[in-house]
């Protein structure tokens, strides 16, 4: 690897975080991109919002983390492999495939595919 570019590609609920695609290259592979998101969750949830987000958040990891993503794409459906998952201090990080297709959103945003 000779080449790696990080661009961040939506940010999460309330500022918590943000989803960033990692592309690496080299002279002799071809370029080969991860998604990443890393949520920053308050130390205190103050607010019922804060709480669902939290709650949210906790039940993706698990999704990643428990093996219901591999139990989809064994069946044939599309979904983001988990490569890694990591809880640290008041945050996660979740780094899976990324899908490859085109937004339909309207703004064509990447976070959708």
């Amino acid at each position: 690897i000779s080449d790696v570019k990080v661009k961040e590609i939506a940010s999460l609920w309330a500022g918590m975080g943000s989803v960033y695609c990692i592309t690496a290259a080299g002279a002799k592979i071809k370029p080969q991109s991860i998604v990443a998101k890393r949520v920053q969750l308050p130390s205190r949830c103050d607010s019922i919002g804060d709480q669902r987000k939290k709650d949210s958040y906790d039940v993706e990891t698990a999704f990643y983390q428990k093996g219901h993503a591999q139990r989809l794409i064994s069946a044939g459906c599309m979904v983001p492999f988990p490569l890694h998952v990591e809880h640290r201090g008041e945050g996660v990080t979740i780094c899976m495939t990324k899908l490859e297709g085109h937004s339909s959103h309207p703004q064509g945003y990447e976070a959708f595919v």
